[in-house]
Parts: C-alpha cells; sequence; structure tokens
C-alpha cells in the first residue's frame, strides 16, 4: 500500500468530485435531537466520569495512606528520642 491509485484508475476518496454530494442530500433528512436523548448521554458520561475518579482515588489511596502512616512513625520516633535526650 503506497498510496497511489489502485491499478484499474479509479479515484481515491479525497479525488472523488461526488464525494460531497451524498452529505448535503443527508443534511435535509436531519431531525432535531431530543432532549431525552441529550439527557440520556450526559448522563452515561458522568457516569463514566464519576468511574473514572473512583479507580484513579482507589489506585492511589493505599499510597497516601502508607505515606501518612510512614509520617506518624518517624513523627513517634522523633518524639521517643526526644523523650530520651531529657
Amino acid at each position: 500500500m503506497n498510496g497511489e491509485t489502485p491499478d484499474d484508475n479509479r479515484p481515491m476518496p479525497d479525488e472523488d468530485r461526488h464525494a460531497g454530494e451524498p452529505i448535503e442530500a443527508l443534511r435535509e433528512l436531519e431531525h432535531p435531537t431530543s432532549p431525552l436523548f441529550l439527557k440520556s448521554v450526559r448522563r452515561k458520561i458522568h457516569r463514566r466520569a464519576t468511574a473514572a475518579q473512583l479507580l484513579s482515588f482507589s489506585w492511589q489511596l493505599p499510597k497516601i495512606a502508607f505515606l501518612e502512616m510512614g509520617s506518624m512513625l518517624a513523627h513517634i520516633l522523633s518524639a521517643v528520642n526526644h523523650r530520651k535526650g531529657d
């Protein structure tokens, strides 16, 4: 596939002079979009975005908890060492 025209000399789709005509014919058949359909699509998008955020949070939560426990342990050890120094 080298991007040249096929052996039967048919034009490539971007060279076809009739390529725009079906689009114009379809434009006449367009119907207004129903608000119920738009609401349904928005709900699906929000549901997927929420699922993605929850998944991201579930991956980050163990790391955050581990770092917090580590900082608490370091604080406790520094407090114990400070007390022993008195």
